[in-house]
């Protein structure tokens, strides 16, 4: 989001504090005094003089439409209309808006149509158009404002209009004795003055309207009502001046600055690259910084599926995420070659292998694309109907898992912002025995203090950047341990002793804590939560290994050589399992060209010694042209080991098809005929896993895994060291 364009923007403020026909109303003067403060403040973009025009007791139509007319025809980027003063509702359910001269009954035409207004606003070529109403009856207004469906289609799909009013079109509006503002404007100025706590900035539409109808429905006033077309909802007027406290952030705050720092990790070597330059971006569809993350996450995605610069470049050039003009096939392709450059040199992240401490995995790029996919889904569930958000995820990001589908519906950051902090709640306990006995028993004397060491020694990678992590994966194990040692406590304790009850209070605190850190890893993604959960001690020793691992990998030169043998060879590129197949004579290449289409190769594992594993790879069905090739595995050796881990954890492989042929200079030439993103599944993958950790176990007698101040396995790592790597078995795209 962004706020309008001043030079492009118009706003007109009406205001009728003085009738000849009905009673007065003094507030309205000092509503439009403090709305164009605010829309001429910083918070509004500091709009100039001359944009923002204040109209106050016009007599007829023409003093009251005149300026807004003069407003919606300068108006490119955005338009506002605010009116307050009385509403008349009419039989046939329409509404009029009573100017200075106005009166009931018969002499209607006194008054304005609102629907005069209405077409004066959509005949604007302003791309966001805002018309705001604090009259009675204003609901009315709602009515048929958007025209049918089919008349503002076209218009609509990038451009937004948005109405609000300060009451239905059955109920009349209202301002207190006494106060300086009505009631509705009121509480939208104070809004927009004191900003809204853990709402975005700037402010959309859509936000100041839940507070604003939060704060008047807590007093019993009039429920304002609002209608949105196509992106309205998402329309930023004001920044959000609320800011976060400095000295303890909320959980919410600190997971959306690990997510800031992903961004800035996955962009580290791309912000130079003309094809995510802002404008290139449709900024309607959120933060531009995640739209760019998210854009890298995908194409290093793609490559990780064997997708060629072609068609990832054709992809991308239909992409609805791009302003018009798109990029052209020049800046495309610049891209998607950085993303390729960087994934191969440091796996995308400026700190070798995991993001710089955010404790994400370079063999897996689809796991950050999905954790972003959720981010920005739930992000987008705040303003849009579900309905628009999963449209969307399968326009925009060719997405339609059902985690993300669910992540945006579920509650997005309330339960990660009222996290109750444990230490503070001690503090704030009445009876200081309980409160001593419950931090005891969360430090050292409970078993806390060894429940988090462990749990820190154990993490795969380093997760520090990712702080709301570390602080709920620690409070956590802190409380399961001190739990598990207050129940012994209360079982030894003698029924009606003091120390019995102190434990059982101590012990329902614990319990609350537990429901809190329940509903907090609920609202959080599942690739967090598999960053958060405990580790098994294989899966810490193979994290540690494949830590180790992918730095080798991602330090040396990413050159394709062609291979001598013929026929199946495995191998990796950057820090990905990779396959290449030789297809000899016709026959064979038919048959390649089938299963390319099917994508039905059958896998088989066989170990034929205890040092070597045999992978097969066949499609049976194809009588005399079948091909089949088999991968050997030396688990005596470190790299091979490693690499079949790799391919366990990893779950599937790219499988290159080549084709050679001998030219008029005796050079062979290899030319890729095809790739296939083979999926191993579950089963096979958990095999290959359990025999690949069986022989680094064995290669490695006395390493239990990584330390806490290690990212890696240090006698895995002198060995990689003095071992030969696997090929780059990636034939050049």
């Amino acid at each position: 989001m962004r706020l309008p364009d001043p030079a492009g923007t118009r706003v007109v403020l009406i205001g009728v504090d003085e009738y000849q026909h009905f009673p007065p109303l003094p507030t309205v003067r000092n509503n439009l005094t403090e709305l164009a403060k605010l829309f001429r403040s910083p918070l509004g973009g500091s709009l100039p003089d001359g944009h923002c025009t204040t109209v106050l007791n016009p007599t007829d139509i023409d003093s009251m439409l005149d300026p807004v007319h003069r407003a919606a025809s300068a108006a490119s980027d955005t338009l506002v209309v605010y009116f307050a003063g009385h509403g008349m509702p009419l039989s046939d359910g329409s509404l009029r808006l009573a100017v200075r001269n106005s009166e009931r009954g018969r002499k209607q035409y006194a008054s304005v149509a609102f629907d005069d207004l209405r077409a004066e606003v959509l005949d604007s070529m302003a791309a966001n158009k805002v018309v705001i109403l604090d009259c009675c009856y204003s609901g009315a207004a709602l009515e048929g404002f958007m025209g049918s469906a089919g008349e503002v289609a076209d218009e609509t799909i990038i451009e937004g209009t948005y109405v609000m009013t300060a009451s239905a079109a059955t109920r009349a509006a209202m301002a207190p004795p006494d106060a300086q503002l009505t009631a509705f404007t009121g509480e939208l100025v104070k809004a927009i003055a004191n900003g809204i706590p853990e709402m975005p900035d700037p402010l959309d539409m859509s936000s100041l309207y839940k507070y604003v109808h939060g704060q008047l429905k807590s007093q019993g006033m009039p429920l304002p009502q609002q209608r949105a077309s196509g992106l309205g909802h998402a329309i930023a007027l004001f920044h959000n001046k609320w800011r976060p406290a400095t000295t303890k952030p909320t959980l919410a705050v600190k997971r959306e600055e690990w997510f800031r720092e992903i961004g800035h990790e996955l962009l580290g070597r791309l912000r130079d690259v003309s094809a995510l330059a802002q404008d290139q971006l449709r900024p309607e569809l959120g933060d531009t910084a995640l739209i760019r993350s998210l854009l890298v996450a995908r194409i290093a995605t793609q490559l990780a599926q064997g997708k060629c610069t072609t068609t990832i470049s054709r992809t991308l050039s239909s992409s609805g995420v791009f302003a018009t003009p798109r990029p052209n096939a020049d800046e495309l392709y610049e891209l998607i070659t950085k993303v390729k450059s960087a994934y191969e040199i440091d796996g995308l992240a400026s700190s070798v292998p995991f993001l710089g401490g955010l404790g994400l995995f370079p063999w897996t790029p689809e796991s950050t694309y999905m954790l972003l996919i959720e981010h920005w889904a739930a992000q987008r569930g705040r303003t849009m109907p579900r309905p628009r958000v999963e449209q969307e995820l399968s326009d925009l990001w060719d997405t339609a898992d059902t985690r993300v589908l669910s992540a945006h519906s579920a509650l997005p950051s309330l339960p990660l912002v009222a996290y109750p902090d444990p230490w503070a709640k001690l503090k704030a306990e009445p009876d200081l025995r309980v409160g001593t006995v419950t931090a005891m028993m969360l430090g050292e004397r409970g078993g806390g203090d060894r429940a988090w060491g462990h749990w820190m020694s154990t993490r795969p990678w380093s997760t520090l950047k990712a702080r709301h992590l570390v602080q709920l994966g620690g409070d956590l194990v802190r409380c399961q341990a001190a739990q598990r040692t207050l129940a012994q406590y209360i079982d030894m304790a003698p029924v009606g002793h003091d120390s019995r009850a102190v434990h059982v209070r101590a012990a329902e605190i614990i319990e609350e804590q537990l429901k809190d850190i329940a509903l907090a890893i609920e609202s959080m993604s599942a690739i967090e939560y598999e960053l958060l959960r405990e580790r098994t001690a294989d899966e810490h020793f193979q994290d540690g290994c494949l830590t180790t691992f992918s730095s080798h990998l991602l330090k040396r030169s990413q050159v394709f050589t062609p291979f001598e043998e013929h026929r199946m060879n495995h191998g990796t590129w950057a820090a990905l399992p990779w396959w290449s197949l030789v297809v000899h004579g016709r026959k064979e290449q038919r048959a390649v060209e089938g299963f390319l289409n099917r994508g039905n190769l059958r896998l088989g594992v066989a170990a034929e010694s205890p040092d070597e594993l045999v992978i097969s790879c066949e499609e049976p069905e194809l009588g005399a042209s079948w091909v089949s090739a088999r991968l050997i595995f030396d688990l005596r050796d470190a790299a091979q080991a490693c690499e079949l881990l790799l391919l366990g954890r990893r779950q599937s492989v790219v499988v290159d098809f080549l084709t050679e042929r001998i030219d008029e200079w005796d050079d062979r030439q290899v030319h890729l005929a095809g790739s296939l993103d083979l999926s191993l599944g579950p089963e096979i993958g958990a095999t290959l896993t359990a025999v690949a950790t069986r022989a680094l176990r064995r290669l490695l007698p006395d390493s239990p895994g990584p330390s806490l101040h290690h990212e890696g396995v240090p006698a895995l790592d002198r060995l990689l060291g003095s071992s030969r790597l696997p090929r780059i078995a990636r034939c050049p795209r």
